[in-house]
């Protein structure tokens, strides 16, 4: 009777660890999965308060509309910016009055192989589009432009219509409201939206 009592305290107690161990991997996994979606859903830093268009830019403002986005080629989750773009410029009816310039960003010290990789091979296959390297990240600099996916709209003016990101989270490709704003402002319409966030990486953080 003694040792079949001590044999069921012992099997209880063992039950009771073992719950307390799935217990813990189980708020260990939560808590990763939130950290995911805190990350994937937390925007980074805007450019500060966009002004004019540069004067002393190296782009050329158009005499429509001009549309500039900004990218870390190290970035991963600029890739879906880069498929954003894409679609967005897939339609002539859209660039027939509008300019746009991919910045990829080149910060001083590093070589050509930074530059180099999936964000800039993906430009490749987006028509309609000019791409720079932003030597020194000159011109990001002078937008006051802080992450990468920043894009700016500009007007024949030079006023800035539009700033912000245009996708709906980090590296999430699909309906958001940066790329409906865009298509409203492009298609002569006035957007509901003049500013969304930012999902991507920081430039700074490479110079």
């Amino acid at each position: 009777m003694f040792n079949h009592r001590v044999i069921e305290q012992a099997d209880c107690l063992s039950k009771f660890g073992l719950m307390k161990v799935v217990l813990f991997w189980a708020v260990l996994v939560l808590c990763g999965y939130g950290s995911m979606v805190f990350y994937s859903t937390a925007p980074a830093k805007s450019a500060v308060t966009v002004g004019q268009f540069p004067v002393v830019s190296s782009l050329s403002k158009n005499s429509g509309l001009t549309l500039i986005v900004f990218l870390h080629p190290q970035c991963p989750c600029s890739i879906a910016t880069v498929s954003e773009l894409k679609g967005l410029l897939a339609h002539s009816r859209l660039v027939s009055r509008l300019r746009a310039y991919a910045v990829v960003s080149k910060p001083t010290g590093c070589s050509q192989a930074f530059v180099s990789g999936a964000v800039l091979d993906s430009l490749v296959q987006v028509k309609n589009v000019q791409v720079l390297i932003d030597d020194d990240d000159v011109e990001s600099q002078r937008f006051g432009v802080k992450t990468s996916g920043q894009t700016l709209l500009f007007d024949s003016d030079g006023k800035c219509l539009f700033s912000g990101g245009i996708t709906a989270a980090r590296g999430e490709v699909g309906a958001n409201a940066g790329v409906d704003a865009l298509r409203q402002y492009i298609t002569g319409g006035r957007g509901l939206l003049n500013k969304t966030p930012v999902f991507g990486c920081s430039l700074e953080s490479s110079k």
